[in-house]
Formats: structure tokens, C-alpha cells, sequence
């Protein structure tokens, strides 16, 4: 019986910050067409509850997010690991967990608001909210970022729907030297990669993960599967970008990773057998349940 009350409380909870992140947006738009005179935008992001961050699976199932802490220049379109279904290629400086904690944390300032407008925050604040210092060192990495995130050219391709996204992930930035503040902007082209499907990051759960680039690449990567297959160990070094190129090395990273994974509540457990075959117990979310539900009835 008290199962059933929690499971009702945390759908309440939900349904409420769904329902506030909708009524921003709203407002968001409300305010852009009474100042402009004209209708409002109304294309904007899926909303999520702010407890966690809504990304696109695409993102999240390939290296194109990898975790070696050393940058490689692509000067051409380069193939990136990636899992079935999808083909991403990539021109630019390749990308690890530390920008994507930032586009995370900026997609999820973008989300109450139509796409194309203007996202302002002040970086001292953004820096604290994704779990950093505030020293001026802090700043100039953070500078770094959104110049990075701007200037990767992605294409990523899904298979099955036979569609391609091509572009920048951030639009436009600006910042205000004196004050620190900055603006950015994620135009109408972020849909296409959220209609392909996306996912719940548990943001508390990332963020208590600190520097650990394999198992906050394992968190997202699991997240979006509802019912997670069995992935070899050499497999996972491919589609992580693991620099590390001795296999044993990385299953030793791999099993300090995935406890890393339990002890924030991310996994309940984890298996690699004879065959070096990786498994993991976890619940999935309240969505994903549905769609196993609906796969279930399906003939």
C-alpha cells in the first residue's frame, strides 16, 4: 500500500513540473507577442521536470560526447562511434562530458522558452549550478566551451527515418565583458533532434558523478535505453571514444565506473560474464515502462 502512495506522490510531483515548465513557456511567449506586436513563436524544446535534464538520444548513444580529456581537431567530416540506427560525423574540436555538462545545463535554461530567443544567465551563476569553482580559470574553460560548442559542425543521421540534422548545436552566444553576463540562443533546427527522441538525465545523480567522464557517459548512455542490452566491454570502449588502448585497462575503468553508477542510485547492479558481456539492472523511468507496456502488447 505505501508502494502505491509513493508511486502516486511522484507521478503528482511530476505532472506539477511538467505543468509549471508548460505555463513558463506560455508566459515566455505571451510576453514576445505583446512586446512585438506579432504572434509568438511557438516552436520551443519538450518540457521535463527541473530535477532533470532533457537530452537527445542521439547525443547520448555515441562518441560524439566522448570522454578522453585530449582534444583532436577534425579538419574534415569524420565518422564518430555511434550505435546502431544512427551515423554521426563531426568537423571540428571533438567534444567530452565537461561541454556536455554545459550544453545540458543551457538546454535546460532554453526549455520554458520559445526557440530563437534569447537565454541570458550570469556565467558566476551557471559555473555554480553545474557544479564548479568560480575562479577566473573556471571562466576562461567555460569561454572555451561555448566557443567549442559553437564551432563543432554536427551531422547526424538516423538510419530508419532516413533524416539528417546539420549544424551547430549553440546557434549564437554574446556576453557583456563588465557584468559577465551571457546570452545564448538554440534555433528551430534543435527539434529535429529532440522529434528523433530524447531522454531524463537525472541531474542530481550526474552532477554527484564529479569528474568521472566514464561513468557520466555510461549514465547518459543508459538512460536511454528502457530495457538495456548486453554490450561487450570492447564494444563500450568504441562507443565511449576511450583513448585507452589496452583492453584490460578499460574493463578495470569500466567496473570502478559502473559502481560508480550504483552508489548514486543511477543502476541497481551490474554484471560483466565470461564472455566479456556487460549487463546492468535498472529500473526504468515512468515513460520508458510505458513503452515497454505498449511493446509488450504489441503482436
Amino acid at each position: 500500500m505505501a508502494n502505491g502512495k509513493d508511486n502516486s506522490y511522484e507521478k503528482i510531483v511530476e505532472w506539477l513540473h511538467e505543468r509549471s515548465a508548460k505555463a513558463q513557456k506560455e508566459a515566455a511567449a505571451e510576453a514576445l507577442e505583446k512586446s512585438t506586436g506579432s504572434p509568438a513563436a511557438t516552436l520551443g524544446l519538450p518540457t521535463w521536470p527541473d530535477e532533470v535534464r532533457g537530452v537527445p538520444n542521439a547525443i547520448l548513444r555515441g562518441a560524439l560526447f566522448g570522454i578522453g580529456q585530449e582534444r583532436i581537431v577534425h579538419q574534415k567530416r569524420t565518422l564518430i562511434a555511434a550505435v546502431e540506427g544512427y551515423e554521426i560525423r563531426f568537423k571540428g574540436e571533438t567534444f567530452n562530458q565537461t561541454d556536455l555538462d554545459v550544453l545540458e545545463a543551457m538546454l535546460h535554461l532554453a526549455m520554458p522558452h520559445p526557440l530563437g530567443k534569447r537565454v541570458e544567465f550570469t556565467v558566476h551563476s551557471f559555473l555554480k549550478a553545474i557544479g564548479r569553482k568560480t575562479s577566473g580559470e573556471q571562466h576562461e574553460q567555460f569561454k572555451e566551451q561555448v566557443v567549442r560548442l559553437m564551432g563543432g559542425v554536427v551531422e547526424i543521421t538516423d538510419t530508419k527515418a532516413r533524416k539528417t540534422f546539420m549544424g551547430t548545436l549553440v546557434s549564437k552566444a554574446f556576453r557583456e565583458e563588465d557584468t559577465g553576463r551571457y546570452v545564448v540562443i538554440f534555433d528551430n533546427d534543435m527539434l529535429n533532434l529532440y522529434e528523433g527522441g530524447y531522454s531524463h538525465i537525472d541531474w542530481n545523480q550526474r552532477i554527484a558523478l564529479g569528474k568521472s567522464a566514464l561513468a557520466k557517459w555510461l549514465h547518459g548512455f543508459y538512460a536511454t535505453h528502457a530495457k538495456p542490452y548486453p554490450y561487450k566491454v570492447e564494444t563500450l570502449r568504441t562507443l565511449c571514444g576511450s583513448q585507452t588502448g589496452e583492453l584490460f585497462k578499460f574493463r578495470q575503468q569500466l567496473r570502478k565506473a559502473l559502481n560508480e553508477l550504483v552508489s548514486v542510485g543511477a543502476i541497481q547492479g551490474w554484471n560483466i560474464n565470461d564472455d566479456d558481456l556487460v549487463t546492468i539492472q535498472r529500473t526504468p523511468s515512468s515513460t520508458q515502462q510505458k513503452h515497454l507496456n505498449r511493446a509488450a502488447k504489441r503482436p
